[in-house]
């Protein structure tokens, strides 16, 4: 299981933040009396049109917004140990080869989600992770560059070996893929850590292989018979 981490869970205590980026400082903030009942209909239905529609919204053109972290070669987890069981890669099953990724186990997509194919793209965009520190990355992308990846695995919000990180990424706060390193790489400057993207399902290059794990009620991930 991916653990979604940008650093091992120990040297990331609760409360940091990653990247040089430190949490805001909270300020107590109020509604002036009587403010809401002086807006006019028309402009509340303005306000509305342009607040985001979910952290899941669709975007246009199949789209979904969302952020990414990488694994497989910072000492945690690797992209062969993927809970849908593809095993070691590149193999014939995975025909993005390395580029995989692990998708949060919370996300509306999850069921039947291994073997399928996503086209990723890097979003410069600000946001928050899951516990509300504050994230700028919009200097963190290579223009247009997008990769397709496999889901091989998964990220699970409850993962006790990697709990604050888990946390921090996978719960639902946000759609959030966990790519590996190699997928990262193709899209933004890894050292960013963490980046908005934008991402659509896609055929796979070689065609859908179902995993070797079938569906089961605890991974209702798996497309295995």
């Amino acid at each position: 299981m991916s653990s979604a981490s940008l650093a091992p869970a120990s040297t990331v205590p609760a409360g940091s933040s990653c990247c040089g980026v430190s949490p805001p400082r909270r300020q107590a903030t109020s509604t002036p009396r009587g403010l809401l009942q002086t807006l006019s209909a028309p402009l509340l239905l303005l306000l509305a049109a342009l607040a985001p529609s979910s952290v899941h919204g669709d975007d246009g053109g199949g789209w979904r917004t969302g952020r990414s972290t990488f694994y497989g070669q910072d000492g945690g987890a690797t992209i062969d140990q993927g809970s849908c069981m593809y095993g070691s890669l590149p193999n014939y099953m995975v025909s993005t080869g390395v580029d995989i990724a692990a998708l949060a186990d919370v996300d509306p997509e999850y069921s039947g989600s291994c073997g399928r194919c996503y086209e990723v793209q890097c979003n410069p965009s600000a946001f928050s992770d899951g516990y509300g520190n504050y994230l700028d990355r919009n200097s963190a992308c290579y223009n247009g560059a997008t990769v397709t990846v496999t889901i091989t695995d998964t990220c699970p919000c409850n993962y006790p070996a990697n709990a604050y990180s888990n946390r921090r990424w996978c719960c639902g706060d946000m759609a959030h893929m966990d790519l590996s390193q190699q997928a990262f790489s193709k899209i933004a400057n890894i050292g960013q850590g963490v980046i908005g993207i934008r991402f659509r399902q896609v055929e796979c290059p070689g065609g859908f292989h179902p995993s070797p794990r079938a569906a089961t009620w605890d991974f209702p991930a798996g497309t295995g018979r």
